[in-house]
């Protein structure tokens, strides 16, 4: 399994970890539009807060950065928190899944299976 996330030691807070990008990895050429901050919970089809709450009472982070631009997530290493990484990756191995063949599949809102495709452009 690639590694498209990992765990980064803190250097201001020793023993705290962020979830970090392997940005070799990601095919996307010129970064994103957005933030990086918030890609995890993008991945997740959560907003930013619903990522941070969860991060803090799920996985036990603690949340930093009240006044800054944004608030992150520091945590400690634990299984949890190293399966967490695994579903990540798992779930962007889908995604480039889903990039290559160039379609999803979905349900309607009559509950029909439907193929979409994936358009990249603009």
């Amino acid at each position: 399994m690639k590694k498209y996330f990992y765990l980064e030691e803190s250097p201001y807070n020793k023993g705290k970890y962020t979830i970090c990008l392997n940005h070799d990895e990601f095919p996307f050429e010129g970064g994103t539009n957005g933030s990086y901050n918030v890609i995890v919970a993008r991945f997740l089809n959560l907003s930013y807060a619903q990522y941070l709450r969860f991060a803090r009472d799920i996985l036990g982070a603690e949340l930093v950065g009240k006044n800054s631009l944004y608030v992150v997530a520091y945590y400690k290493r634990s299984n949890e928190v190293d399966q967490f990484i695994k579903l990540l990756n798992k779930r962007m191995e889908l995604v480039m899944h889903e990039r290559a063949l160039g379609y999803v599949i979905e349900k309607n809102a009559e509950g029909e299976l439907v193929k979409n495709s994936l358009n990249y452009e603009g």
